[in-house]
């Protein structure tokens, strides 16, 4: 469905209902925006100038409810600018729209400390460098024979025209414009918060308003200090394909803020324990979620000038490295993840942080709930590749019965069901399941069932047969795949399973005719 005939739908289901609910409001300016002083051609490289008008008319159209950014932020309060500085050159991992563009950062600096009053503003970023201080020898980066970190390594003056030389110079043209202003630079990766002793101390995530928790498979985490205590934070993130989650933008943004020194292991510098140990389901969404508890975005400016497809970092290919030319701005960051997805081709309802952050009521992925300034979502886009593995949310809503047709609803909190586990029924010698899920389709859908089985299963739907297949290897999903025609409205798809090797494991999954891991478009799966 285009925008257009997305907003006269739910106008209309507006009017009809009654409902007068304001909406979250998302600014989106490209390069070519009829309101810019110099509008530029998509595939333009910017100036700083041209950057800053983006960032600048975005944030406009992008006002919280408050009114203005301005109007949110109170006087004399701690700012964190939060960018995405993973690498720095020359990483193998690294490759140009690996980082959120400087001039990007710059203007977001230049906005906050000239329209507020702001006591303190802060750059904040946690990558795989070591500081000067540390002792360690893996991970250190040098310039011109000298040793640097993030605050002075010096960009030069092509990675990204109109802005030059460093983090550290760039603060200081602050400080000497705003001299009763405080400006520095915080590591993340060396300020986790400690006890009394200085050991690193874990903190609970904290529950949010409605009672929800943690989604990691360990519910305490080391976190920093300054992503704690300041009193609003402001995340920058790059808008690219990530490998694992899909895409990454303004919440897959808080794994920069999990400090390094806690949770890397000696002779390396990433947070390799923090996956080990968060992760859940097999993905590492639930704490990207988790991390953000500690403090979600008050608001959010993604830097779509330029990224990476594929996946976060370097293939070493061209081609990787796609241009759009694009600013994003809005205080919902469920919201303005969920518009990334569009942007990069992705369905938003596949990305399953999106579904924990919204449990969370860190925002709505509910797109009649969002309104979109400046330009329209759906004009100039491009379909970025997507990583040779990627699949989508897999069903979870489930109807289940043991072998009578004693049907109940089960909520399976990942991708995988566990037969066995889900009915409290052994998956021992004669042991039989079924399992049928429901699909709501707004019209005739073609697609393909991905199926993940260990066991022997015999799937049918709406009564016809689709496929038989058994299977005792390692479980995968969308290890098989079957061609399947939906129907308008309801469709039931029921799977008669028998565990193998004393398992029985299940998921479903329906992709659209392009058979590249994303959910078929005008779906919904629901529990009856």
């Amino acid at each position: 469905m285009h925008r257009r005939e997305f907003l006269l739908t739910t106008a209309a289901s507006a009017a009809l209902s009654g409902a007068t609910e304001e909406k979250t409001r998302l600014g989106l300016v490209r390069s070519t925006h009829r309101k810019l002083r110099a509008p530029a051609a998509l595939d333009d490289a910017l100036t700083y100038e041209q950057v800053r008008d983006m960032v600048f008319k975005a944030i406009e159209y992008g006002a919280p409810h408050a009114g203005s950014l301005e109007a949110r932020i109170k006087p004399g309060s701690w700012v964190v600018l939060k960018p995405n500085i993973v690498f720095l050159r020359p990483h193998p991992s690294y490759a140009k729209g690996d980082v959120t563009d400087f001039r990007v950062t710059k203007a977001v600096l230049e906005y906050v400390a000239s329209r507020t009053k702001a006591g303190r503003v802060t750059i904040a970023e946690g990558g795989t460098y070591r500081r000067l201080k540390d002792k360690a020898e893996d991970n250190v980066v040098t310039q011109d024979g000298r040793r640097v970190g993030a605050y002075d390594f010096d960009w030069g003056h092509e990675e990204f025209p109109g802005f030059h030389g460093s983090l550290g110079a760039m603060l200081d043209e602050y400080r000497d414009a705003f001299p009763a202003r405080k400006f520095d630079y915080v590591d993340l990766s060396y300020d986790a918060v400690r006890d009394a002793s200085g050991r690193f101390r874990r903190i609970e995530v904290p529950k949010a308003p409605n009672g929800v928790g943690a989604f990691g498979a360990r519910s305490d985490y080391f976190v920093t200090n300054t992503i704690t205590q300041c009193d609003f934070l402001i995340t920058i993130p790059v808008m690219k394909v990530h490998l694992q989650s899909g895409i990454t933008a303004c919440l897959k943004n808080y794994v920069g803020t999990a400090p390094r020194e806690a949770y890397a292991n000696p002779g390396v510098f990433h947070n390799a324990n923090l996956h080990s140990a968060h992760s859940a389901g097999g993905r590492i969404d639930p704490f990207i979620v988790d991390l953000a508890s500690f403090h979600p975005p008050d608001y959010c400016v993604v830097d779509g000038i330029r990224g990476l497809q594929t996946q976060e970092h370097s293939v070493h290919r061209a081609d990787q490295t796609v241009r759009s030319n694009l600013v994003m701005a809005g205080e919902d960051p469920v919201a303005a993840d969920a518009l990334v997805a569009r942007q990069l081709g992705f369905q938003p309802y596949d990305m399953e942080f999106l579904h924990m952050a919204a449990k969370r009521g860190m925002g709505t992925m509910d797109e009649s709930k969002v309104e979109v300034r400046g330009d329209e979502p759906d004009r100039g886009n491009v379909r970025w590749e997507k990583p040779k593995f990627w699949y989508g949310r897999c069903n979870r809503e489930w109807m289940l019965t043991g072998g009578a047709d004693q049907w109940r609803h089960f909520h399976a909190p990942f991708d995988t069901l566990d037969l066995a586990a889900a009915t409290g029924i052994a998956p021992g010698p004669g042991a039989a399941y079924k399992a049928a899920v429901y699909v709501h389709a707004d019209g005739h859908r073609n697609g393909f069932l991905w199926m993940g089985l260990r066991g022997h299963a015999h799937v049918l739907l709406n009564g016809r047969p689709v496929a038989m297949r058994e299977s005792d290897t390692r479980f995968r999903i969308g290890q098989f795949q079957y061609p399947i025609a939906l129907e308008p409205g309801m469709n039931r798809i029921e799977f008669r399973v028998r565990p193998r090797a004393g398992q029985a494991l299940l998921s479903a999954l329906i992709t659209g005719v392009r058979n590249d891991g994303d959910s078929v478009e005008g779906i919904r799966w629901l529990a009856t």
